[in-house]
């Protein structure tokens, strides 16, 4: 994040909450979202539910995106694996300029990277976070971040610029820095140590997870405090997905460790892609403004992008108990599956069309 502004690092919050983390994701989005332009619809809410298709949503609320056609010799190296890519799952605000100058989106951009780690055998752990460059990650994850142009006045010269991907790489590498730094200063080897340590002590339990994970690592600090707010918000999309991910993969592998009986807790993963389904599906109504700007491709402000993401926690909470309590087809609905469906759907024929806001100054989503 090396072109962040001084006023937006102000906006991330520095205190942790008191008490769950989980729940605090959950209070503090409604109480955010209630004091802001945006409004979730409960009729869009019961339109939604009444007209889902049960069989579209059986297929596209299971995860397989996470799921690699790669073969590993541990249960520790699928962990960093799987830990790595959502540790950098983000990079959403520049899906135009990834598509153009690297040919991919922004996960598949960091599927990418992460399996050319794994295929080229360099390890993911601590010291190669730490020791990271950007030149080391351009090439890894084939980010173009300098290009050649003709200088202005003189004929036959060129001249090195950066590309508009190269913030995007710089925050990737930042993430990697810090994260290989905290391991290193408390002598863990890699993310899958310091997870399965934690898990030994505190079986089956994601919400103990997701607070270890965010205690320890900035680069899943995703919390903000504007000036005109008295209470930050908390929205945790990468340490939950994390979680999620870990619980999916290994919760029959390893059910000792990884099937969290409170996986249903968790929130959804609120990112760009859950807040434009929700409003193309009339169930958040987002500024007239702020869509200007989603359909010019503009960056929101740090707070709208944080109130659409914040609308789409609770939107999916309200949809979540509307269907629990009979509504629509899906009465076993959970909030980790509601999320899966909608980042899935979001791919799915032409409503990859509609525009999604973005904001390219995060390393949160």
């Amino acid at each position: 994040m090396s072109s962040t502004s001084s006023n937006e690092m102000n906006q991330y919050a520095s205190e942790f909450p008191t008490g769950n983390f989980v729940e605090a994701v959950r209070t503090s989005c409604r109480s955010f979202v209630e004091q802001s332009s945006v409004k979730v619809s409960q009729k869009g809410i019961e339109n939604f539910l009444n007209k889902l298709d049960k069989l579209q949503y059986e297929e596209l609320s299971d995860d397989v995106t996470i799921r690699m056609p790669l073969k590993f010799e541990t249960v520790n190296d699928e962990l960093n694996f799987i830990a790595i890519i959502d540790l950098l799952n983000f990079g959403s605000g520049y899906r135009v300029p990834l598509h153009e100058l690297a040919g991919r989106g922004a996960f598949d951009t960091i599927r990418f990277g992460a399996m050319s780690f794994h295929i080229g055998g360099k390890p993911l752990d601590a010291a190669t976070f730490k020791n990271s460059t950007i030149f080391d990650i351009a090439e890894i994850f084939q980010i173009p971040i300098d290009r050649e142009v003709k200088h202005e006045k003189l004929d036959f010269v060129t001249i090195s610029e950066p590309t508009a991907l190269k913030p995007f790489a710089a925050g990737l590498t930042a993430v990697l820095n810090t994260t290989g730094e905290y391991l290193q200063a408390h002598n863990y080897k890699d993310l899958a140590q310091f997870i399965m340590e934690h898990v030994k002590e505190n079986p089956q339990n994601a919400t103990s997870l997701t607070e270890h994970l965010i205690k320890a690592f900035p680069g899943l600090n995703d919390s903000y405090l504007f000036p005109d707010q008295n209470e930050p918000v908390f929205l945790y999309k990468k340490a939950q997905i994390i979680v999620y991910h870990l619980w999916y993969t290994f919760k029959e592998q390893l059910p000792e460790l990884f099937d969290f009986k409170d996986i249903d807790s968790l929130t959804v993963f609120s990112d760009n892609i859950i807040p434009t389904m929700l409003a193309h599906l009339g169930i958040i109504e987002v500024p007239e403004a702020w869509q200007q700007d989603i359909n010019n491709n503009i960056d929101l402000s740090v707070q709208a992008a944080t109130t659409l993401r914040a609308a789409g926690v609770i939107a999916c909470e309200d949809i979540v108990k509307a269907a629990r309590g009979g509504a629509g087809p899906v009465n076993n609905m959970t909030t980790g599956s509601l999320d899966v469906y909608l980042w899935r759907l979001g791919k799915v024929g032409d409503y990859r069309k509609i525009p999604r806001f973005q904001l390219r100054d995060t390393v949160m989503f």
